[in-house]
């Protein structure tokens, strides 16, 4: 048995350590799979471990224990009848059990305002270091300076068709991934340009890269990603009485035919529309075969090249371009209600919360962490952003900030 000294330096140090763990995914997500990996892997062991020396198997109380309870018992039907059990097994592990793990961890290392405070800035460096990149990518003379990704579509000058300079993506591979990423982090710093811009000192910083960030979104046209930041601004425009948002969304969907931009060639596009309905169509075959439990977590994948109709059949998988209908086919309705309820619970817990924060920057920033969530719900809708490894990682983290957050400025539940 440890000495409570030996104890308390243990705890120390190993508090020390979950908090870097908290910053490196935060910081290099978006960007190096591996690092945001080893770093959320590392923060787990550390907070079992702590528990394990503490002797204390308890959870912070935060509001979802109930409801990742009940989103994980609604998987688990699934694996009755999954013919991939192998797959489905490792998936509960590695795209489950390891994000709510991880959220305990943010919320159990970021315990304090100052913590908070320098995890905000973390996460402030790494959008900037993702936007320098994209604009360098878009109009420097490299490509991206990360993954040296070109321009989606960019087309020389020397083409027959014509000079397009394309859609950035920055560190991503596509725009859409480009896309997803913005919605999660443009939300809580537009919330504070908007909300808190005359308490910050760098103010000027916060509102340039607020504009940077709308202007790349912009330029992305991934058409799900703006409906998600247009159903987000336009909850805050009715919430909080700024009804210009909603002369900024018009704006936005009008300037590529005013200023006769050829991306206005792609907004009304129909190539990747088709595309999505056959995948739409497969995949609502699949979800027809167990629509109640589904056909095992993570089959879908493997599912989409037995089903699919065309010369590819039994030669290549594919995923649905819709997280709920992919959710649906793996996990069945049973799943996809097991998720909507954490989600419906999580969106309850910020709205308490707020109500709570008499700070204006903490407040801000609580709304916009959870609009930033519910665009990218909202895009779950036309992509597949939630099965993307980085753009989940960001999307679970964001969950575990928002409570972090709530629980340093207004309180955690008892």
């Amino acid at each position: 048995m440890l000495r409570k000294p030996v104890e308390d330096k243990f705890n120390t140090i190993f508090s020390y350590a979950m908090k870097w763990c908290v910053f490196a995914v935060v910081f290099a997500a978006p960007f190096s799979k591996s690092i945001s990996e080893i770093a959320i892997s590392v923060g787990i062991v550390l907070f079992l471990a702590r528990r394990i020396i503490n002797k204390d198997i308890s959870l912070p109380k935060t509001g979802l224990e109930l409801p990742f309870l009940i989103f994980v018992a609604t998987i688990i039907p699934s694996f009755f009848v999954t013919a991939y059990f192998g797959l489905s097994l490792k998936a509960l592990f590695s795209k489950v059990l390891k994000y709510i793990a991880f959220y305990y961890v943010i919320v159990e290392s970021i315990d304090t305002e100052a913590k908070l405070k320098d995890l905000f800035v973390i996460a402030f460096l790494s959008t900037i270091v993702i936007l320098a990149d994209g604009f360098i990518q878009l109009y420097g003379p490299i490509p991206d300076f990360l993954h040296q990704y070109p321009v989606y579509k960019y087309r020389a000058p020397n083409d027959g068709a014509g000079f397009f300079r394309g859609f950035p993506t920055a560190c991503f591979p596509f725009p859409n991934d480009l896309a997803a990423w913005i919605l999660l982090v443009i939300m809580p710093i537009a919330c504070v340009t908007i909300f808190d811009l005359k308490g910050l000192r760098i103010r000027w910083v916060v509102a340039s890269v607020s504009l940077a960030l709308f202007y790349l979104l912009f330029l992305t046209k991934a058409r799900g990603a703006w409906v998600g930041f247009a159903v987000s601004c336009i909850y805050i425009a009715l919430a909080k009485k700024r009804f210009w948002l909603i002369a900024v969304l018009v704006v936005m969907l009008v300037m590529p035919f005013f200023l006769r931009m050829e991306m206005a060639n792609y907004i009304f596009g129909i190539s990747s529309v088709s595309d999505r309905f056959f995948m739409w169509g497969t995949g609502w075959e699949i979800f027809k075969v167990h629509p109640v439990i589904g056909n095992g977590l993570n089959s879908f994948f493997q599912e989409f090249m037995r089903l699919r109709n065309d010369e590819w059949k039994g030669k290549k998988g594919a995923y649905a371009h819709n997280c709920y209908l992919q959710m649906a086919a793996d996990t069945g309705l049973v799943g996809l209600v097991g998720f909507i309820y954490l989600m419906a619970a999580y969106f309850v817990g910020v709205g308490k919360s707020l109500k709570k924060i008499k700070d204006k920057f903490y407040e801000s920033v609580l709304l916009g962490l959870s609009m930033g969530v519910l665009a990218f719900l909202v895009l779950g809708f036309f992509d597949t952003n939630l099965y993307s490894l980085n753009l989940a990682t960001l999307f679970w983290s964001s969950i575990g900030v928002s409570a972090a957050t709530a629980g340093v400025r207004a309180g955690r539940p008892a």
